[in-house]
């Protein structure tokens, strides 16, 4: 008898973040859709799902957690690697879920928004001691021990109040870090580095972003881009429910 082969392919790997603290979604009542068919990926534990043998055509994922906003991923394969395609689903958590941490919430419409997200200057666990720039390594002063276990930061830039997104590719031994693209604003010595939370937006202009009510000083610097220019606004959680977005904040057009 001849020996049947079977062979698997690993078209992706979705993790479910909690943007809000960084860390892996561990609840399993968790749905997804694939162009609106539902889809039943491979559970690996740690908030990892891995779909296998299903393809890599482009397209769009919604994923379903309880106690979280639903989410729609956008699956670009030009944007993914090749060897092992992986995809953050940054999920916000919902409001009065039982048992949940309390949570609050920046919300509003602005016609042309297309992205929001926003960090914590005062929170942030390093600054930025020096770059790079052939070699795209950033050195850092640590505040404490901690490791760069996220993916996407911000360096803040505290007199403009604005801040550049960027992404880490690898953590170094020496606990600098090596990033995806070079830095592209000038930047300060011992300026903070602080993690992203992601917001979301709608076709609508509905913007929403939500952090945990777990701090006397909840001061996010945030970053919108609307109508294809970035803009960014200083917003205190606590009073959030008294802010809106506006097109007049002050715009900044790095392209």
């Amino acid at each position: 008898m001849d020996a049947s082969e079977i062979r698997y392919s690993l078209d992706l790997l979705v993790r479910l973040i909690d943007t809000t603290t960084g860390l892996e979604v561990e609840e399993r009542n968790v749905r997804f859709w694939r162009d609106d068919r539902p889809v039943r990926p491979i559970p690996r534990g740690s908030g990892n799902y891995v779909f296998l043998n299903c393809g890599r055509e482009d397209g769009d994922l919604d994923v379903s957690v309880y106690g979280y906003e639903p989410c729609r991923v956008a699956i670009r394969y030009g944007e993914l690697d090749s060897r092992m395609p992986i995809k953050e689903a940054f999920l916000i958590p919902s409001e009065n879920v039982p048992g949940g941490e309390p949570v609050i919430s920046f919300s509003g419409k602005l016609p042309g928004i297309t992205e929001i997200q926003a960090v914590s200057p005062g929170s942030a666990g390093c600054c930025i001691s020096g770059f790079d720039e052939r070699k795209r390594i950033m050195k850092l002063f640590k505040t404490h021990r901690m490791g760069m276990d996220d993916i996407f930061y911000g360096l803040v830039h505290p007199q403009q109040q604005t801040y550049e997104p960027f992404e880490v590719v690898k953590e170094l031994l020496d606990g600098s870090v090596k990033i995806s693209r070079p830095l592209e604003e000038p930047f300060t010595v011992n300026a903070p580095v602080s993690r992203i939370v992601f917001g979301s937006v709608d076709p609508d202009g509905s913007y929403l972003l939500r952090v945990r009510d777990d701090a006397e000083n909840l001061v996010y610097l945030v970053r919108y881009v609307a109508e294809g220019k970035a803009a960014f606004r200083t917003v205190d959680f606590h009073r959030a429910g008294e802010m809106k977005l506006e097109q007049e904040d002050s715009v900044w057009d790095y392209s």
